[in-house]
């Protein structure tokens, strides 16, 4: 394959002239069969281009292209070859647009069949590139090409947009908005789970402290420990720091002993206590 630019590295050499009649210059393209169709030729020998019907060249080789002779150039006096020079369709610089109407963007070059001359894909200013299975036909003011892109007839004739609009409702049917009871039940049951999780927690804390305690006392305070959980208090107790408090009358518990352990009031609960 070669492209729009590619082949502009080529001279062109007549076999019968035996000599190099010109460079490429340019190329036109047919808007019918969306295929090169002339070459504008850049002459050897004079200032004026030469136009060189694309079915007239031998072959496209790697350094020349190559013809028979010089007559198989358009006569300079023709006026098709003319027109052609100052106005022929190029492809490039025109704007691509999708069977959607969509603007795509400028044609930035294009690849074509050097044998057949049927333009194989365009290359858009952005990069992106559309080969001949998608393009919808040329002309000299724009390129139309299927980007794939669905047209309205197409979704209202597949069903589409309706098969969009049920699946929604059968959403919304299934997935019910919560009714304010509900809602208020659950808040309700997030309170409670949360209280409970509090506690517990709570519980946790206070048994690692007494544990922490109870692994500091000697044996021997161990065993007065055992004595207090159970006995009555005969008088009011409290901590040298305030923090601990416990009434006459009370029945002590493990709980009470080991905070009078951390606020360092064993002594004074026992001394108060009816052992």
């Amino acid at each position: 394959m070669e492209t729009n630019e590619s082949i502009l590295v080529r001279s062109v050499v007549g076999l019968d002239d035996r000599r190099v009649i010109g460079k490429m210059r340019e190329l036109r393209v047919d808007c019918d069969t969306l295929a090169v169709s002339h070459y504008i030729v850049a002459s050897a020998t004079t200032t004026a281009p030469l136009v060189l019907p694309f079915d007239r060249a031998l072959a496209v080789g790697d350094t020349f292209v190559t013809v028979q002779s010089r007559e198989n150039f358009l006569p300079a006096s023709d006026g098709s070859a003319q027109a052609l020079i100052a106005g022929g369709f190029k492809l490039v610089g025109v704007e691509a647009y999708s069977r959607t109407g969509d603007k795509l963007g400028a044609v930035a070059g294009y690849e074509f069949d050097p044998v057949y001359g049927t333009v194989t894909s365009i290359t858009l200013e952005d990069g992106s590139v559309y080969a001949a299975d998608t393009f919808v036909f040329f002309a000299p003011e724009f390129v139309f090409v299927d980007n794939g892109a669905k047209t309205a007839a197409e979704l209202r004739s597949s069903g589409d947009v309706v098969a969009e609009e049920t699946v929604v409702e059968e959403v919304v049917e299934e997935a019910p908005a919560p009714s304010a009871a509900e809602v208020a039940a659950a808040v309700a049951v997030a309170a409670t789970e949360a209280e409970e999780e509090a506690e517990e927690a709570a519980e946790e804390v206070a048994e690692e402290a007494a544990e922490e305690a109870a692994s500091d006392l000697s044996a021997e305070d161990a065993q007065l420990v055992e004595l207090l959980v159970g006995a009555t208090l005969v008088d009011d107790v409290t901590s040298e720091d305030g923090a601990f408090t416990v009434k006459k009358e009370t029945v002590l518990t493990r709980e009470i002993v080991d905070e009078a352990i951390s606020h360092d009031a064993l002594l004074l609960l026992t001394l108060a206590a009816d052992l």
